[in-house]
């Protein structure tokens, strides 16, 4: 389903950017697309990353994306909680190049529980 989702929003951005007025305006309407994507690819990847590790998130992780110069590199932080009430925090930076974004996020990601690590990962989902 994940990658379902995520070539569909593909698709309708690239649609997007085809009707976008300028250059500029075409490359924002892709970098927020690639933004969302990854946003709510890591979210759901960063939970399962959890639960490996013996974290059960309570709901989902509330995760936000931004890219500096472009969508080849974006910042991820994800915040939650656990059933047991530890606070659990997920930050990293996606790298997604020319990557197949669908059921992965690729890049640097450091999972803590009440601030102490319990996992770094090169890839986030089940397409790793």
């Amino acid at each position: 389903m994940n990658r379902r989702i995520a070539v569909v929003s593909i698709v309708v951005l690239l649609g997007l950017a085809g009707i976008a007025c300028t250059e500029d305006q075409r490359g924002d309407l892709v970098d927020q697309g690639t933004e969302v994507v990854v946003r709510n690819l890591a979210a759901t990847a960063g939970a399962g990353a959890f639960e490996r590790e013996g974290f059960e998130v309570d709901g989902t992780l509330d995760c936000e994306a931004s890219s500096s110069g472009g969508a080849e590199q974006i910042e991820v932080r994800c915040t939650g909680s656990s059933t047991e009430g530890e606070e659990l925090v997920l930050e990293g930076d996606a790298t997604t190049g020319s990557a197949d974004i669908g059921d992965a996020v690729r890049g640097s990601f450091v999972g803590t529980a009440d601030g102490r690590e319990v996992f770094q990962e090169e890839c986030l989902g089940d397409g790793c």
